[in-house]
């Protein structure tokens, strides 16, 4: 079934899938702010209760279940003029009856290729500046070839992207989002980004080269948005948001949190062969941590990296890292996340209006 012709100003009904997670639940808000209708595909309607409200579920249709279901995504998609796929999962997240392969690589066929099918001539996908990484900024372009790994989760959003290209490639409307670490206030959960920021400030910093991408899940929300609105055929988009090399970081949250931090200089090279070793170590045993020579070579290697200049066109406009690290923190706080004790410097800081 085609979906209907849209026009530029017109109120558009848009499933998002991921919406009880962190970009998925500000996509959705910033979709609703916008007056758009929303069908949300959740797992978990509890959840999405409590994330949204009663008040905002009003307006809202919740579709309980899995984006592998081919069948319930196929029923999902029907009437809808407008996708945004945030959905996936790592190996943390996974429940006993799931595997990386069925949800972050089915799952992009359910939905991406069953929205091609419908007709719906807008769809985007969120993917990651990691997936096209390269420590040369040149090669990290819209063009780039998707970078290999050797762990499991990343190949499977790997053959995902693939996938989705393959999409692309046969004229189809998808868009391809790029952000960086995704970081802000107001997460449904603990993002390992959010988690990696109490971390430095609670225990130590390692100081070491190169620096971090993050865009703020509030300007990324506002790209999907946009990209959604705009439906402008099959295209890539690096969302990057701003680099901090890990001093700057670290001076950065020092004025925030209002003292000092533990600083731990440790050359790149010492870290990505600790990288190196956990690899080699989980041949032989199950080791739940972040750590891989893959994360490491992120870490130590990340060149600066511009955003499309089409979104800029578009009139997106990025908050600046301050604003994105304050926000978190104070939200960090509201939440329990983080002590106050650990950030002296807040007490009576306002953030901005989320």
């Amino acid at each position: 079934m085609a979906a209907p012709e849209l026009t530029p100003d017109s109120p558009m009904r848009v499933l998002v899938t991921g919406a009880t997670g962190f970009v998925g639940s500000h996509t959705a808000m910033r979709l609703l702010e916008s007056g758009h209708g929303l069908r949300l595909l959740v797992r978990d309607r509890r959840k999405a209760e409590h994330i949204f409200g009663p008040v905002r579920l009003r307006d809202v249709e919740l579709v309980v279940g899995d984006v592998s279901d081919l069948g319930l995504v196929r029923e999902a998609l029907r009437g809808c003029d407008g996708v945004v796929h945030t959905a996936a999962v790592t190996p943390v997240g996974l429940r006993p009856d799931q595997d990386l392969e069925a949800v972050n690589v089915g799952g992009v066929r359910a939905v991406v290729g069953g929205a091609c099918e419908e007709g719906i001539e807008s769809v985007v996908y969120v993917s990651s500046l990691k997936a096209i990484f390269h420590p040369d900024a040149s090669r990290m372009t819209a063009e780039a070839p998707i970078a290999k790994s050797r762990l499991a989760y990343s190949r499977s959003r790997a053959r995902a992207e693939h996938y989705v290209r393959s999409v692309q490639q046969t004229g189809a409307p998808v868009m391809i989002i790029y952000p960086g670490s995704v970081l802000g206030p107001d997460d449904p959960g603990l993002s390992s980004a959010a988690a990696a920021l109490r971390d430095r400030i609670t225990r130590r910093f390692t100081i070491t080269s190169s620096g971090a991408q993050q865009i703020d899940v509030r300007d990324l929300a506002d790209v999907v948005t946009t990209l959604i609105e705009e439906a402008c055929g099959p295209g890539r988009f690096l969302a990057p948001g701003h680099f901090l090399s890990w001093s700057e970081m670290a001076d950065l949250l020092e004025r925030l949190v209002g003292r000092s931090l533990e600083r731990v200089h440790v050359p790149g090279w010492r870290l990505r062969l600790s990288g190196r070793a956990v690899d080699w170590l989980r041949a032989f045993a199950r080791i739940d941590s972040p750590l891989s020579a893959e994360s490491m070579r992120h870490a130590t290697r990340w060149p600066p990296v511009e955003p499309s200049p089409e979104l800029a066109e578009m009139g997106v406009v990025f908050r600046t890292p301050e604003e994105t690290f304050r926000d978190t923190l104070l939200w960090m706080c509201e939440a329990g996340h983080l002590d106050r004790a650990f950030a002296p410097g807040l007490e009576g800081v306002a953030g901005a209006d989320r």
